[in-house]
């Protein structure tokens, strides 16, 4: 297995950023809008957009800034939505609902489409929630309707190329594809097509686990600063949420008290983290693991594999721990405390270990977490563990594609089988094509490199 995969050695989070959520909310929400804004031909239609915006302003800074850091996510919603009284009010209310509640951003931008079905934005935001439940013949009309008016933007390209390799019509994908590659970046490519698949659920995550923390529910407490100090900005980077984090450690503190061991252990793992983003003292990090007396020199581990697998690649990092000394000495107790709390992160600890002192990851271990974790890395792992032994035919292939039927990683290995074979290899190809455009998972790196040769691969043949 790659090192690489793994959650430890992922590269560093951003620094910490100084913003509430509000403003960095309001970021995303800008950029979800910008191309579409900066597009407007029919200047009454900007118009009234602006108008729109403006009179919903306290209403999105109250959303932003108070309800959902304070409120259930369901309630915060509701009232956000009874505000959208005219269709204008529905393309902005339901363009800054997509990251919080996917379906009733699409609903509000189908009503606000079936008000105005001539409007720019609306649309080129329609076809790009048709296109993301998957509905890519419906969305194919809205695309090209909006390219006609607007046809400097790649995006459109791309984002058509997919429609078209799932209505069946490669000809149009790959001419499509071409256009966007042409016209567009690598970077400006990926961010694309994570602005179709990329990640919407933390902010209902987070909701429901400050319902269940409030509860002393200790996991879920555990699991909200995790997210909170790793929430996901794209594939690429994560950033730690202070004002989220600072205001959810205070509710655990009240909820199971300062001097808990779950309030001083996450308390720790905030100020090591802190530490470390911002100015890497050595010195101060070791006190911290020291005086909370968890993982070094034989000390417990933290009841959360994200967690824990954070504070050891510090600790690695570092030099507080060295690599080899801790997994010979401690690599039972680590199966069996993953195995305890069936967490995959302490398990991906484990393989990170083993392939950094072993050079590889064991057979044993990667079926361990594809079968008993049900973990696609591991499966990808174990692939690329057989290297050469890989057959076109191998019953563990064809289990592993049922198991994961949107890995793209696990299908490039039966691509790659296929094509050594000499078999007839278009049909695996445009099946991995399809998995790559949803995840760019057949890169370490999830960049679209590997797309670009794919398509240069269907065009031609060899």
């Amino acid at each position: 297995m790659n090192p690489k995969n793994y959650h430890i050695l992922n590269g560093d989070s951003l620094k910490e950023h100084k913003n509430t959520y509000m403003k960095i909310t309001i970021l995303l929400l800008l950029s979800l809008l910008s191309f579409a804004c900066q597009a407007q031909t029919l200047k009454n239609s900007k118009d009234k957009i602006d108008k729109a915006e403006k009179e919903l302003s306290d209403s999105f800074t109250t959303f932003f800034s108070t309800c959902l850091l304070e409120t259930d996510c369901k309630k915060c919603v509701e009232e956000l939505v009874s505000q959208a009284t005219d269709e204008y009010k529905m393309y902005l209310i339901g363009t800054a609902l997509y990251n919080i509640d996917e379906e009733k951003s699409f609903e509000l931008h189908k009503k606000a489409i079936e008000l105005k079905p001539n409007e720019l934005n609306f649309s080129l935001e329609y076809a790009m929630q048709l296109h993301r439940k998957g509905l890519y013949k419906e969305a194919i009309p809205y695309y090209l309707a909006y390219k006609k008016e607007v046809d400097n933007d790649f995006r459109i390209d791309l984002w058509l190329s997919e429609c078209y390799l799932n209505t069946s019509e490669s000809d149009q994908s790959i001419k499509h594809w071409k256009a966007a590659i042409e016209k567009g970046s690598n970077t400006g490519i990926d961010k694309a097509i994570y602005l179709i698949h990329g990640r919407t659920d933390q902010i209902k995550n987070r909701s429901e686990l400050l319902s269940k923390t409030k509860e002393k529910n200790e996991e879920s407490a555990y699991k909200l600063i995790a997210l909170d100090a790793n929430w996901e900005v794209d594939w690429w980077n994560s950033l730690t949420q202070t004002f989220f984090i600072e205001k959810d450690l205070e509710l655990i503190g009240t909820t199971f008290g300062k001097t808990s061991e779950i309030y001083t252990d996450l308390s720790a793992y905030y100020s090591i983290k802190k530490i470390y983003e911002e100015k890497n003292n050595i010195d101060s990090i070791k006190q911290i693991f020291n005086t909370s007396k968890f993982i070094t020199a034989g000390n417990r581990f933290i009841k959360n594999g994200k967690i824990t697998s954070e504070l050891l690649r510090i600790a690695f990092l570092n030099k507080v721990i060295d690599e080899k000394e801790f997994f010979d000495s401690r690599k039972n107790e680590l199966m069996i405390f993953s195995d305890s709390l069936k967490d995959i992160e302490l398990l991906n600890i484990y393989a990170y270990l083993e392939a950094t002192i072993n050079e590889k990851v064991s057979e044993e271990t990667d079926k361990k977490g594809w079968n008993e974790y049900k973990d696609e890395r591991f499966a990808i792992s174990y692939f690329m563990g057989l290297a050469e032994k890989n057959t076109y035919s191998n019953p563990d292939l064809e289990k592993a594609l049922q198991d994961f039927p949107n890995s793209a990683g696990i299908q490039y290995v039966k691509l790659n089988c296929a094509y050594i074979e000499k078999r007839d290899f278009k049909e695996d190809l445009i099946q991995l094509i399809k998995k790559d455009f949803k995840t760019l998972g057949s890169h370490p790196n999830r960049y679209s490199y590997g797309l670009k040769s794919y398509f240069y691969l269907l065009e031609n043949g060899k």
